[in-house]
């Protein structure tokens, strides 16, 4: 007798003996979730809607998220000691850490995967917002969704205590304040990864060794948390294997970024962003079962260059956004169905290479070296500069500049970046003022107006340069 998540889960992906095998687990987490037989019958609807469910990939990409919000629901339960870090998050440190002791060891940003399934897949992410708000982050303060939905999580008893919290204080003030917040309710220990992102117009790709050496203190003070509270040691070995895995999943990205230069574009971004952030917001799924979806996909979508089909009209202007929404994937959708080939994120082009080898010995100082190189952590102006290299490589016609209104380091970036763009490359720029991850008050409706008339003007533009 089939059971009321069994179709959905089919959707995603799953087996009939990977159903019966995880049977106990998907209903003991489904019960904490309070997901019952309408909340499958909506998210059928709501995923057949959204995403590309005739492509093996996206299913499997899909089935991995939901694994991972088992898992995260599980994870206490299972007996596993719990790591939660922040987003936008270094990436490495918890790959590193679960590689460190992966049977004893969930560690994932919680927030993440709760928008890419509670949100992307279930539709229902408001009541878990509603109760961050109930709970210490009230709404009209311009606080972080993401920081609302990790604490409406634990409020409401869906997501587990953790054991150790990593703030991306380098990044992100609103992080580490609500991780106090919680740290204050629920007692877990927390380790806060400071730095700085002050630097001289135009000084990239440079930068002080000293934001090297006090960054790199930082994450290494991550490690001796990490083995202070769980007695489990990072070695080099376990970076290593971590960075191995990392490598071959990004790997199979870019070339999913290589396949979204073709014309038509043969794939949503909606798609894409599945494994991007899968990697980026979870350790668990992401080094299992990442590599293997993802390498499915791009065979998918090679058969779609190959034969010519693709999600908008041949010739429509090819548009790059900072990211996708990560929980309404009907947003990028409107951007689509308005005409633009959503091809890139601001991710999408491949990062710059290390000129040498590194003259640093820790290992959280060649991390630091690393991130400063990428550019994103270094400053505002290495966000230009990543931006300007991007448009270079994806052969951009427009910007959606879709920064986040209640994010300070996105939003400082909302209109010197397009006045900079517009001057010195020569495209246009929407800067669009949204959330990427809570949907209330920024709906693909609401923005409609504003992207439409965005791509009117992309089309006059390409009309133009072809007279």
């Amino acid at each position: 007798m089939a059971d009321y998540y069994d179709e959905l889960l089919k959707i995603c992906g799953f087996e009939n003996e990977e159903i019966n095998r995880e049977k106990h687990r998907i209903e003991k987490a489904f019960q904490k979730l309070e997901l019952g037989l309408k909340d499958m019958k909506r998210a059928e609807i709501w995923v057949r809607q959204n995403h590309e469910v005739e492509l093996m990939g996206v299913r499997k990409l899909l089935g991995a998220w939901l694994k991972e919000l088992i898992d995260l629901v599980l994870a206490k339960d299972e007996g596993k000691k719990l790591v939660y870090y922040g987003f936008p998050s270094i990436q490495g440190p918890s790959m590193a850490i679960k590689a460190a002791a992966p049977e004893k060891v969930y560690c994932a940003c919680p927030d993440v995967v709760l928008c890419h399934t509670m949100g992307q897949i279930f539709n229902k992410l408001s009541p878990i917002l509603e109760a961050g708000e109930e709970n210490g982050l009230p709404p009209g303060n311009g606080l972080c969704s993401l920081q609302q939905i990790r604490v409406g999580g634990m409020a409401k008893g869906i997501i587990p205590v953790p054991d150790l919290v990593t703030g991306s204080s380098y990044y992100c003030d609103m992080g580490s304040k609500a991780d106090e917040l919680l740290q204050e309710r629920y007692d877990h220990r927390a380790v806060y990864v400071d730095g700085s992102m002050d630097s001289r117009w135009g000084e990239y790709p440079n930068w002080l060794s000293q934001r090297v050496e006090f960054l790199g203190s930082q994450l290494n003070k991550v490690f001796a948390s990490v083995k202070e509270v769980l007695g489990i040691e990072v070695t080099p070995d376990d970076w290593d294997k971590a960075m191995s895995i990392s490598r071959h999943v990004y790997s199979n990205i870019r070339q999913s970024d290589e396949f979204a230069k073709a014309d038509p574009i043969p794939i949503s971004q909606v798609e894409i962003g599945l494994a991007m952030w899968l990697s980026s917001g979870c350790t668990g799924r992401a080094m299992d079962e990442a590599p293997g979806a993802i390498a499915l996909l791009n065979r998918e979508i090679k058969e779609k260059v190959d034969k010519g089909i693709g999600v908008v009209e041949k010739g429509a202007p090819r548009v790059m956004t900072i990211l996708t929404h990560f929980s309404d994937p009907s947003i990028i959708h409107m951007m689509e169905n308005a005409g633009l080939a959503i091809c890139a994120t601001l991710f999408s082009s491949p990062p710059p290479k290390a000129k040498s080898e590194t003259t640093y010995t820790t290992l959280g100082e060649q991390i630091a070296e690393r991130e400063m190189r990428l550019g994103i952590y270094h400053s505002s102006y290495g966000f230009v500069q990543r931006t300007a290299k991007a448009v270079e490589d994806l052969n951009i016609d427009g910007i959606i500049w879709n920064y986040m209104y209640n994010c300070r380091p996105f939003a400082i970036t909302s209109h010197f970046l397009k006045k900079w763009v517009e001057e010195n490359i020569g495209i246009p720029v929407l800067s669009l003022e949204t959330d990427n991850y809570d949907n209330r008050s920024y709906s693909a409706g609401a923005l409609k107006t504003r992207v439409e008339t965005f791509a009117e003007i992309l089309r006059a533009k390409k009309a133009s340069a072809t007279v």
